[in-house]
């Protein structure tokens, strides 16, 4: 399995979209903090985005923004321009109460929402900067990312049999897409993303993510990298930010949580699924590593 793959699997991805609607002079969103990605489709017009103390970011027809850690933020059409409450804005929305109506509406957006289990350590998704921002000519660069967005779009403005199902899960790919975008167009960028280009580090990613049950060992996976035992274990650390066993570890009990929560296996017989050779061994570790014990974990499934 691929390293993108591996990673969004085990955070159960979801994501949808709240409303495909046109603004008219003067409007403005506040945005607070959320549990959520927000993401903004501009699909007419322009308008800002600001955060914080930060200059703001000028958004134009076919720009397309993510916010991965769900920062607050606002997004507006002038800088003087009035801010309403971002959650009670989407609601009166939805509900089909848009209060940027008018004779003049020449602003047209696509705001939803991505979504991701939080609870364990992800250091991909903590890698990721505050803002994505893809412009439209990154879009036609990557004809898959234009594709998928026309989609959504078209599925926010008709109302289809399937349609909430399928929004959904074109809103799931987008994130998919968008994340492989990143990537290829920040290849040095610091962080996981890095490790990930890594022509070295990125080798041994692969493997323990397809093979996280294998009984590697620190001079198996510098041997695989090409590296001497001592230059990879800084190098890989210097890039992902943990030593390559305690990634080994996080990427097993991340399995074993999975395996947990989806299906009915029984506990006892998940120490080797997982590279551990007794059930203690594989116990003890899922709770130093969590918290709490693997039947507590299947208790609230």
């Amino acid at each position: 399995m691929d390293i993108l793959s591996s990673i969004l699997r085990g955070v159960h991805l979801r994501g949808s979209v709240y409303f495909s609607t046109c603004f008219c002079s003067p409007w403005g969103l506040d945005i607070d903090q959320g549990q959520r990605a927000s993401f903004h489709i501009i699909e007419r017009g322009q308008c800002w985005l600001q955060i914080a103390d930060q200059e703001p970011l000028s958004l134009v027809t076919g720009d397309i923004v993510i916010l991965p850690h769900g920062t607050p933020h606002q997004i507006f059409d002038a800088i003087d321009s009035p801010l309403h409450p971002g959650a009670e804005t989407v609601k009166k929305i939805v509900a089909g109460n848009n209060p940027f109506v008018g004779d003049n509406e020449h602003f047209e957006i696509v705001c939803g929402y991505f979504e991701y289990d939080r609870s364990g350590q992800n250091l991909f998704l903590d890698s990721l900067p505050e803002v994505i921002h893809l412009t439209q000519q990154q879009r036609r660069q990557f004809h898959f990312l234009d594709s998928a967005l026309h989609m959504i779009n078209f599925e926010a403005t008709h109302d289809m049999p399937g349609k909430a199902l399928l929004q959904d899960k074109v809103t799931e790919l987008l994130f998919i897409q968008i994340m492989r975008t990143f990537i290829e167009l920040n290849p040095h960028s610091n962080g996981f993303i890095s490790a990930v280009n890594d022509r070295h580090i990125s080798i041994v990613l692969t493997l323990i993510h397809s093979n996280p049950e294998a009984p590697w060992t620190l001079n198996e996976l510098a041997k695989e990298a090409g590296m001497s035992r001592s230059r990879f274990a800084q190098h890989f650390h210097d890039l992902v930010g943990t030593t390559p066993m305690r990634y080994l570890l996080s990427c097993r009990m991340q399995l074993a949580k999975q395996r947990i929560q989806e299906s009915d296996i029984p506990i006892n017989n998940l120490a080797e699924e997982v590279g551990y050779s007794s059930d203690s061994a594989f116990k003890k570790a899922f709770k130093q590593f969590f918290g709490h014990t693997p039947a507590s974990l299947r208790k609230r499934v």
